[in-house]
């Protein structure tokens, strides 16, 4: 199993030591920290950032909301946790707050040992290192997708190709897991590109980009096996829903996964699924 590293922030020693049981139990590899207020958790990210933070919101002094309000200057640049809020407030105004400041998911408590490991499950497939291509003619493109992919949850390692000749050659090395493909290139375009890589690339998986949402071009992207298509411009959210999607992570109350493409051939009433 993939080292882990946890990170608890409750005030009551009875449930850190609950969570870090069921944790072990589950995941014996991980490495779990505990912290007993927002201060000391605020010290300790100062040091070094978890895979995960398991954050209790209801504490004395400073709640847990004020410490993901400060994650920024705390975290001076670093990749965030994966938060997963293991308070008791369910309150619309509360679940509103979490999203707003990138929670990813609940845990309620008391902890079900199954709901731990639903939510370690996902942990680890979230930051398990995979490597993705943006191919796109644009460098300036190429350099503002990067960014936004770069700002999703799952653990990404990003390069870039200029062409489709390229993207090809690099997939076939076996370097890359994952393509984002702009549609619109000149010479090999996204399509051609895309059905190559995905023919000769095992269990690799294309996502292609364009500025037009074009219903012919996203038919024949599903027929060759494309699953997702994102439509110009798009967030990192719009990036962490295809990736929930594409490696089967379940989703949680604030991500939800998309349906891959389908499309039905009008004269054959056969519906293309890749």
């Amino acid at each position: 199993m993939l080292n882990l590293r946890a990170l608890i922030v409750d005030d009551s020693a009875i449930i850190r030591t609950q969570l870090r049981k069921e944790i072990q139990e589950i995941a014996p590899d991980c490495r779990v920290f505990e912290c007993a207020s927002v201060l000391e958790a605020g010290r300790f990210l100062l040091r070094s950032v978890p895979d995960v933070l398991f954050l209790d919101l209801n504490m004395p002094n400073i709640n847990g909301i004020e410490l993901l309000n400060r994650f920024d200057a705390v975290l001076g640049g670093r990749r965030p946790p994966i938060v997963v809020s293991i308070s008791t407030d369910m309150r619309p105004a509360t679940l509103a707050a979490l999203k707003a400041r990138g929670a990813y998911a609940l845990l309620a408590k008391p902890f079900d040992k199954e709901k731990v490991a639903m939510m370690l499950l996902r942990v680890i497939k979230m930051v398990q290192s995979r490597r993705v291509l943006i191919v796109d003619d644009s460098a300036t493109v190429r350099t503002v997708v990067k960014r936004i992919i770069e700002h999703s949850r799952f653990k990404l390692a990003v390069e870039e190709a200029a062409n489709g000749a390229d993207a090809i050659r690099l997939f076939r090395d076996g370097r890359f897991d994952l393509a984002f493909i702009d549609v619109e290139m000149p010479g090999i375009d996204g399509l051609e590109a895309a059905g190559e890589i995905l023919y000769s690339s095992g269990d690799a998986h294309v996502v292609l980009m364009s500025g037009k949402n074009d219903e012919a071009i996203r038919r024949a992207a599903a027929h060759i096996g494309v699953e997702f298509f994102l439509k110009k411009p798009f967030y990192a959210k719009d990036v962490d829903e295809v990736l929930h999607s594409l490696y089967s992570v379940a989703e949680t109350e604030f991500v939800s996964g998309r349906e891959t493409e389908a499309f039905e051939d009008p004269e054959t009433d056969v519906f293309y699924v890749p």
